[in-house]
């Protein structure tokens, strides 16, 4: 590839002499402008942080993919190192959608928290190298004046918890050797000029590391004395919540042992209760015993919870004694199992496939609990088999449980016919305990909204359900308010309030009312069936201007699974150059995933060629992390791309295997349980390693390939790009190498990195696709 056109007239290029009419034409499309690269990093995106109990006042984050740049990546895994969060903090009214400013700039703001009377808002201010908080009042507009004189940094990861009177918080401090120590054993991996690695070890050097960031001292402090009681000692922390009534700070203490290789990040918990009462002796008790991957689910006052084990559910309130089964069966003690087996005269009794139940949410009261389950599926599989291995047809059914008898009602079923069954997701339940609310999507269709779930009439209603794409649902504390994002599905979400029978939905923000100015792609949800006959959906982005009948070249974006549209900025740069872009959903399996793409995508492809879209001589595909990994697998396998674009992909899954140690075990993991489903160690399928290794086959490669990376990305290492561009040098085929060198996973690491590596991309694009030579 030769060298690019100056961003400079590329940007030009794409603002001013590119005028695409929007779809089906008219005078007012006509006026529209092409989305270009600077827009790329105007829009807008905002994030709800915390919500008055009455649902009044939404304190939001507000901010650009600028605000999050740059990223030191030298300093990845370093427990001391603050990254560049910058947001403007607003207040939000919910009535009318005014906005208030807060702060008078953007900062890196954390940890929003409303007091439970929702007079005042507390959170955390990155000031230098320190997290200060900051009280503001609502009822003044003002911050309030705080007493803060401790000398121990907050730590970076601290929840603020508000005391029920609104006289104390309760936060994580960091002890005056933290910084010390964390700094110097990060040095110790990075710069020492000789670095040790012992495998017998507990710890992996970087797991050692990751882990100091639990490290924190629970204290409360009373901010208008300024009075601070440390709770604990220095411990491992990993979550905290305090019960609502003030009672018991709640929190899961880290007692790992050693490097796990079945989770990634893996940690072993405990939980444990802290009495908090005048009185009472401070010592915290034991829940739960140390336990591996266990989501729990809480009461609305924090005095109760539920999790799965084993395909059981389990409650317990924090008074309690020990956890008791709620829901599922009773395993019966081996010995006993053994003797039935081999009683003389009789036929082993056919094992039943066994139910699995997961809790899902606590009614208002706390008297019963929503537990969904599946229909037992086949024989063998295991309730807690990676989520890739799961048999995903079988219906889901609901159930509300007491949770003082354990009695069970299903409640709901879901239909059996897969393409007839909604994605149900619990929103809330309703502070009279009668309703419970469901996000709800179609499974074939775009269809979506949400719905209600009368527990009486066991009858499900709709509140809102269109073709518009909404997401983010959240309902007040009180009960009485959704608040909810919504698009058309093209452009940009805003924010929208309802009340609870939705009688006035309205909406709060609109964030990016110049994009109304520039011609958006518009998207379409198309379905097919790979070459197993399995039926798929991709969702296909229109060049900006579409003219029907007129075909298109053709990027093809793959991951692994896409349905629901949205916006979706990087590629409006392409759909504006004149690209229609898709993408394209597979069906991996384990042990095979490079056929998924191989049988998926092109079928895929192939709908948008019949449907007249694409032109089957202009195809270009690309991919990032993972998908930059399938691209360069699938280009093993086929010539039909014209040009193909490897983001941050790894290609050698030997050499990817040892690789990345700062993710601890993330590239082992990988292919042996979780994405990559190679489905074992590299010594137990070598085979499958070498066959997923693009690297070994590049001599099949045909299509000119772009290799992006950057030079300190912690989780693809650039050395795999490297070796394809070797390999692909030494075969005398065409490979360029885009190197960032303070880049990340993903590419560079500036504004001016970014905008420069959305040029080449279309650069590289026209070049192949259109035939335009730079």
């Amino acid at each position: 590839m030769s060298r690019p056109r100056t961003l400079a007239w590329r940007v030009v290029f794409l603002v001013g002499l590119v005028v695409f009419p929007g779809p089906g034409g008219g005078e007012s499309a006509q006026a529209k402008t092409p989305f270009t690269i600077d827009d790329y990093f105007r829009v807008q995106s905002l994030r709800i942080e915390a919500v008055t109990p009455d649902g009044g006042t939404l304190a939001c984050s507000l901010s650009t993919s600028a605000d999050r740049l740059p990223q030191d990546y030298t300093r990845y895994g370093d427990p001391t190192y603050h990254g560049p969060t910058q947001t403007d903090l607003i207040l939000l009214d919910a009535a009318t959608g005014k906005q208030t400013k807060i702060l008078p700039k953007k900062e890196a703001c954390r940890s929003l928290s409303w007091s439970q009377d929702g007079a005042r808002l507390a959170f955390l201010v990155l000031r230098g190298d320190r997290y200060v908080p900051m009280i503001w009042n609502r009822g003044t507009g003002a911050f309030e004046k705080i007493a803060w004189s401790n000398a121990k940094p907050i730590a970076a990861n601290s929840p603020l918890l508000w005391s029920p009177d609104g006289s104390k918080l309760y936060l994580a401090l960091r002890t005056p050797e933290w910084k010390v120590r964390s700094a110097e054993m990060f040095k110790a991996l990075t710069a020492a000029p000789i670095i040790v690695m012992d495998s017998e070890k507990p710890f992996l050097p970087w797991d050692d590391v990751r882990r100091r960031s639990n490290l924190a001292l629970p204290v409360s402090w009373e901010w208008k004395t300024g009075k601070f009681v440390e709770l604990l000692p220095e411990i491992p922390l990993n979550s905290i919540r305090l019960a609502k009534d003030g009672s018991h700070l709640l929190f899961e203490r880290d007692v790992t042992e050693k490097t796990n290789y079945d989770v990634i990040g893996g940690t072993k918990n405990q939980l444990e209760a802290l009495p908090l009462s005048p009185g009472t002796e401070a010592k915290p008790r034991i829940l739960l015993k140390p336990y591996e991957q266990r989501s729990i689910v809480w009461s609305q006052d924090n005095k109760a919870l539920a999790y799965a084990d084993k395909g059981n559910v389990f409650v317990m309130g924090i008074g309690d004694a020990e956890p008791r089964l709620l829901v599922g069966e009773k395993e019966a003690p081996p010995e006993k199992s053994e003797k039935a087996a081999a009683a003389p005269g009789t036929k082993p009794e056919e094992k039943k496939p066994k139910q699995n139940f997961d809790p899902a949410r606590f009614s208002p009261d706390g008297r019963t609990l929503l537990c969904t389950s599946v229909r037992p599926g086949p024989e063998g599989e295991k309730p807690d088999a990676p989520a890739a291995a799961r048999t995903p047809s079988r219906p889901r059914q609901y159930w509300t449980v007491d949770v003082a008898s354990g009695a069970k009602e299903m409640v709901y079923e879901l239909p059996e016919k897969e393409e007839e069954r909604p994605r149900l997701q619990v929103v809330g339940w309703s502070p009279d305990g009668g309703l419970i609310y469901f996000s709800t999507a179609a499974a074939d269709r775009y269809e979506r909204g949400l719905v209600k779930f009368d527990l009486k009439a066991k009858r499900m209603a709709d509140l809102v359900r269109t073709d518009r794409l909404y997401s983010s649902w959240r309902l007040s504390e009180d009960g009485k308010t959704f608040f909810y994002t919504e698009s058309d599905g093209d452009a940009p979400e805003d924010l929208y309030a309802a009340a609870a029978d939705f009688s006035s939905a309205r909406r709060l923000t609109e964030l990016n009312s110049w994009i109304g100015g520039k011609t958006l792609s518009r998207t379409e949800l198309v379905s097919y069936r790979d070459s197993d006959g399995r039926k798929l959906y991709g969702v296909l982005f229109y060049p900006a201007g579409y003219e029907k009948g007129k075909s298109y070249p053709l990027i093809t974006e793959i991951y692994e699974e896409y349905f629901d549209n949205g916006f979706n900025a990087t590629l409006n740069v392409f759909t504006s150059a004149g690209y229609a872009v898709f993408h394209p959903s597979v069906n991996l399996r384990i042990g095979f995933p490079g056929e998924a793409w191989m049988k998926g995508a092109l079928a895929g492809i192939n709908k948008l060629v019949e449907m007249g879209v694409a032109d089957p001589d202009k195809l270009g595909i690309q991919g990032t992390s993972y998908g930059g990994y399938a691209t360069v697998l699938l280009l093993t396998q086929t010539d039909r791309f014209k040009a193909a674009i490897n983001n941050s992909g790894k290609v050698d899954m030997v050499s990817f295997y040892s690789q990345s140690p700062r993710l601890g075990i993330r590239n082992t993991h990988a292919p042996e349980k979780s994405q990559d489903r190679l489905g074992g160690t590299m010594w137990e399928y070598p085979e499958r390693y070498l066959a997923h290794s693009a690297i070994l086959q590049a001599d099949r490669i045909t299509t000119p390939l772009l290799c992006i990376t950057g030079d300190q990305d912690p989780n693809v290492e650039a050395v795999q790009s490297q070796e394809i561009f070797i390999a692909l040098r030494r075969l005398g085929k065409k490979c360029v190498w885009l190197r960032y060198h303070d880049g990340g996973h993903g590419g560079p690491n500036t504004l001016e990195e970014r905008k420069d590596m959305l040029v080449r991309m279309i650069d590289w694009y026209d070049n192949y696709l259109k035939g335009l030579k730079k």
